[in-house]
């Protein structure tokens, strides 16, 4: 039978080993406050396909806006269930005129999502979120169609995501 000494040293070793917090996610909290700003250098790091600014060119041309509260941006440099390591961003997109949450306090509108590998330099769409796939290529009829004719105050319950009414808004 061995015995094994436990010593003052060894607690700290095992301690810095087992207690330390792992740390799993990277917020980045100026990123995701710039695209809560709307601010045109972060959403240029979305690829927008025909827009040489990416998603800064889709959302001004297109009346697009970032859904506040509702954007996060983080990296890891270990896989974590379905995600790999790189960095993340997500957000809710919304058209002008539309509410930005419901009464529920929901977020309203489209989820996209862009994935950023270690080492490189720029975002891609994930293969979750269609809306972030259909803007970097080129399809913007779809993203327009599931943001603004979905959208009917006419057919929207009370409290739902609809118009604001706002006489300057083009009807779809």
């Amino acid at each position: 039978m061995h015995r094994v000494r436990i010593t003052g040293a060894s607690v700290l070793v095992l301690c810095a080993v087992l207690c330390s917090p792992v740390v799993a996610y990277t917020e980045n909290t100026a990123l995701e406050q710039a695209l809560g700003n709307n601010d045109p250098k972060a959403l240029a790091l979305l690829p927008a396909k025909g827009f040489k600014d990416g998603a800064a060119g889709f959302f001004r041309t297109h009346s697009l806006y970032v859904v506040p509260d509702s954007q996060r941006a983080w990296c890891s440099d270990k896989p974590h269930g379905t995600l790999i390591p790189g960095c993340y961003v997500e957000f809710f997109m919304q058209g002008k005129g539309i509410k930005p949450r419901n009464a529920h306090g929901q977020p309203c509108g489209r989820i996209g999502r862009w994935y950023k590998a270690p080492g490189s330099q720029s975002y891609a769409p994930t293969a979750g979120p269609f809306i972030s796939n259909a803007m970097a290529n080129g399809e913007w009829e779809r993203v327009l169609d599931a943001i603004y004719e979905e959208h009917n105050e006419k057919t929207s319950p009370p409290g739902s995501c609809d118009r604001i009414i706002d006489p300057k808004m083009p009807k779809k």
